[in-house]
């Protein structure tokens, strides 16, 4: 075979190589696909960052807001991975073409979970037999307010303490780890009674007396002469951490004409000091009156001054006492209570009956 036949063999060899190459390439880029999508929590819209997505060898991390990307994946039905930190693993079928938009819902990882814990009052300390509650599982605590559930998952959990004399206890608890501890205080129950330790009756006839030192304490309104009284309960002796559930000012009606329930009962807090054998009409110290809920049965009149008692002892408001009054009733009785004189009998004598916890 001649030079010249030879090199046209080969340059015809060549181009036939070239153009296979221009067309595998062509044909290679033709079927190239890729994804493009958010990670997102499973049943809702909010993004998962930091999630690690794969797809035939190719990866990609999530952004702030959940977008990921992949290009070049070879076309048709892939499977397409996802994790991320505290999510259950990701994986799926996708039938990818050259543009093809997929997002990943990611559940939450739900693993084992140990819950422990101590049961204690903040001054007594460990508290020993309180029932720790979670659905209708109950364990009691041991000698050192220790209570374990072993064998429970990574899910919220209503969580309820109970013992004899103790405020209960409730609340939601969702362990996030293997080993997770939640820790309880709970306050004891307590109820008190407070006597009276100054009360003054004061009238619009009598402006200028003071009836500080009167076994009556006169509640009256009918436009033209009205009765009312001030009425003070120290809060010494109670404890610091006294949170008030209940209290109830009690009130004995020893005027024999009237046994019925008729009046309107208003109680007020001064907003400044008054004294006991000082205090008259003409000088009361102004007060802020609000309607008070309250019943009357067996000569007791009943009225509850729990907020009262909450705003002294949780929100520490001066307490100045109380100011008891009514509005005006033209067909209503008196009342005539007995005061801190009042000798007859003493458990007569007007209190407060307070139920708190601490």
């Amino acid at each position: 075979m001649s030079s010249v036949r030879v090199c046209r063999v080969l340059a015809v060899a060549s181009g036939l190589a070239l153009a296979l190459s221009l067309c595998s390439c062509a044909f290679t880029s033709d079927l190239s696909g890729s994804l493009v999508g958010k990670v997102m929590i499973a049943g809702s819209s909010i993004p998962i960052p930091g999630a690690f997505v794969e797809c035939e060898g190719l990866a990609a991390v999530s952004a702030a807001d959940g977008s990921y990307s992949l290009d070049g994946i070879p076309p048709g039905d892939r499977v397409v991975y996802a994790s991320a930190a505290g999510y259950s693993g990701y994986a799926q079928v996708v039938t990818v073409e050259e543009s093809t938009v997929h997002d990943i819902y990611m559940s939450l990882s739900i693993g084992p979970a140990r819950l422990f814990g101590y049961v204690s009052h903040a001054t007594l300390g460990p508290l020993e037999g309180a029932a720790v509650q979670i659905g209708d599982m109950i364990v009691m605590t041991d000698s050192l307010g220790f209570y374990e559930y072993p064998n429970l998952q990574q899910i919220s959990y209503l969580m309820t303490v109970t013992k004899d004399d103790y405020r209960s206890f409730s609340a939601n608890v969702h362990p996030d780890s293997e080993n997770y501890q939640f820790d309880v205080n709970v306050l004891i129950l307590k109820t008190v009674t407070l006597w009276s330790t100054a009360d003054a009756g004061v009238m619009n006839h009598d402006p200028d007396t003071n009836f500080g030192g009167n076994p009556e304490l006169r509640l009256f309104n009918d436009q033209i002469r009205h009765e009312r009284f001030f009425i003070l309960f120290s809060l010494d002796g109670l404890e610091e951490t006294a949170e008030p559930s209940a209290a109830t000012l009690r009130l004995y009606n020893t005027w024999v004409e009237t046994n019925d329930e008729h009046r309107t009962i208003l109680v007020g807090r001064p907003i400044a000091p008054w004294l006991e054998h000082v205090v008259t009409w003409a000088n009361s110290p102004v007060t802020d009156a609000s309607i008070a809920h309250s019943t009357y049965e067996d000569r007791w009149y009943e009225v509850s001054v729990g907020t009262y008692f909450s705003d002294w002892l949780v929100y520490d408001r001066d307490n100045f006492g109380l100011l008891v009054d009514t509005p005006v009733d033209h067909v209503a009785d008196r009342f005539v209570f007995a005061s801190r004189e009042y000798e007859e009998d003493e458990s007569k004598r007007a209190h407060v009956v307070l139920d708190y916890a601490w």
